[in-house]
């Protein structure tokens, strides 16, 4: 009796593997896509995890949009200045160890 955990992880699995395909899709028909974007795209979403905390999705989601806004402030004043902008940012919020959401037990 129950639900079977292997099935239960395989459709997880399944239904995170068809979001990020349809993303993936998504993003090329926004912008030109080439092998070599995906470890910037990486390092912003690490640097994203990191502000908001580890473990925490809504902190991760806050993360995200400070670290969008702070990019696209930098960007406005220097193309250069929007990366390291956004390294600063990164930077300085590691500084508060568990992050601005930390997960808690």
């Amino acid at each position: 009796m129950g639900l079977d955990a292997s099935k239960i992880y395989a459709l997880a699995t399944a239904i995170a593997c068809a979001l990020i395909a349809l993303a993936g899709v998504l993003q090329a028909m926004r912008t030109t896509v080439s092998p070599s974007d995906g470890p910037l795209l990486l390092l912003f979403a690490f640097e994203a995890v990191i502000i908001g905390g580890m473990g925490s999705f809504w902190g991760t989601f806050v993360g995200a949009l400070i670290l969008g806004v702070v990019q696209q402030i930098g960007f406005h004043f220097d193309p250069g200045w929007g990366i390291c902008s956004a390294i600063w940012c990164s930077s300085s919020c590691s500084s508060c160890d568990p992050g601005l959401f930390p997960r808690t037990r």
